[in-house]
């Protein structure tokens, strides 16, 4: 925090942008023939890293004055808050628990006109996502199912949050903002995209 402030000289953060992607891929219990179970100290820390420290931060950067009017607090969740993968157990307690922790922050920030929202990415192909086991299908049902006919890239998700911190309000805030390009809502089908835009 310290070097945040000799960086900006005080003036403080227009942008917050929270994306710690480090938790345990472990099921809750074992299955087959692997007899790991994910562990208490697993999912405190998956919780902790990956959830609570969005409060933490900003407990500090509010504290230093580096919080002004205006700017946007930006926190990465994921569709895994309301779906299940095999190993992501954790890593859906610990984005629902980051939702909670942006619906909270919105509201105890708003009167400082400091606005806190949730980007919901589509399936993007990071080093994170090729960690997760049984990312291939993952990817092909996830490309399938998108009305582009695509997955989300990094550039969708940057365009967002260039485009969402552009104005100094605050009253869009406390939401969870999909950039996945439809992804969500049409998952269960598959898309020919090519046919669909030759009928347009």
């Amino acid at each position: 925090v310290p070097r945040i402030a000799e960086f900006t000289g005080g003036a403080g953060l227009r942008v917050v942008l929270h994306s710690l992607a480090f938790g345990s891929l472990v099921p809750f219990l074992p299955r087959g023939g692997d007899k790991a179970a994910l562990t208490r100290p697993q999912l405190e820390m998956t919780l902790d890293v990956m959830a609570h420290s969005l409060v933490y931060w900003t407990q500090d950067l509010v504290a230093a004055g580096l919080l002004r009017r205006g700017a946007k607090i930006f926190a990465m969740t994921s569709a895994g808050t309301s779906q299940v993968l095999p190993s992501y157990g954790a890593v859906s307690a610990a984005k629902a628990a980051l939702e909670s922790h942006v619906r909270q922050l919105a509201c105890e920030l708003a009167p400082y006109g400091v606005a806190v929202n949730a980007l919901r990415a589509g399936v993007t192909v990071t080093p994170s996502l090729l960690r997760i086991p049984g990312h291939e299908q993952f990817v092909d049902r996830s490309a399938a199912g998108n009305p582009h006919g695509r997955l989300t890239r990094p550039e969708d998700v940057a365009e967002a949050v260039v485009t969402l911190a552009r104005t100094p309000s605050s009253w869009l805030t406390g939401d969870t903002i999909g950039v996945d390009g439809g992804e969500l809502i049409a998952a269960g089908t598959t898309w020919n995209t090519r046919t669909e835009a030759e009928e347009w």
